[in-house]
């Protein structure tokens, strides 16, 4: 909690003021963005209140790479970690939203390599020109990736979680994942479709909250970042 002060009747007093929280989580919604191939979001009713009953119950249909999402070592690494090995602790901590310039068509090693802001055991989320693309749009296969040089420099780096503004860190054209498989190989965690277009550049607290669900290789999440 952060403290201001402001004057009455001649004297200081100190007014206490609650950090500014962001959203960084995309709307789950019928149109939502999904990876060619992956189940599209949809709700069927069981129950409804139109139809006569005393409440309202609906069956919901998505993938688990969902919208804004955690991507957790078996996603593609076999018998690789899942949400079942990663304590709420894990997902907290301190963060780094950096900006990359809207002409950057991926982010180099180059590029990671100026960024003598990071620190090991940060969370590293990209802002890119991706978040200017709606999450409700069309997929499009011109997005903003991490080239795999550049995922070897943040591992040097030691970096516990990276994120991205789109739904790969991998350009659409790498098949075999190959961003994916360096980073998860390390049980650096990933998380995809972050919402960043409001999202203040520079250092902030990070929470990432998936559902308690166990023995899963990936999860939809709430992500908040705290000023």
């Amino acid at each position: 909690m952060f403290k201001e002060s402001f004057l009455k009747d001649g004297k200081s007093h100190s007014l206490s003021r609650h950090p500014d929280y962001y959203d960084l989580t995309a709307p789950i919604t019928s149109n939502t963005v999904v990876y060619p191939g992956d189940p599209k979001f949809s709700t069927e009713d069981v129950v409804s209140l139109q139809s006569g009953s005393k409440f309202h119950l609906c069956h919901m249909h998505l993938g688990n790479h969902t919208g804004t999402h955690i991507d957790f070592p078996a996603h593609v690494i076999p018998g690789g970690k899942t949400s079942s090995d990663f304590p709420i602790q894990d997902l907290i901590g301190s963060g780094l939203i950096i900006q990359v310039p809207d002409t950057e068509k991926s982010i180099t090693r180059e590029f990671v390599k100026s960024q003598q802001a990071i620190l090991p055991n940060d969370f590293i989320f990209f802002k890119t020109a991706n978040s200017k693309i709606s999450k409700q749009a069309e997929f499009t296969e011109k997005y903003v990736y991490i080239e795999q040089d550049a995922a070897e420099e943040l591992i040097q780096r030691g970096i516990k979680i990276v994120g991205i503004d789109y739904i790969s860190v991998d350009s659409y054209e790498a098949e075999s994942l190959p961003v994916h498989h360096s980073f998860l190989s390390k049980n650096i965690l990933i998380v995809e479709g972050l919402e960043l277009k409001e999202a203040p550049a520079g250092r902030c607290k990070l929470f990432i909250m998936p559902n308690n669900i166990p023995d899963m290789d990936g999860l939809p999440v709430r992500v908040i970042l705290q000023l």
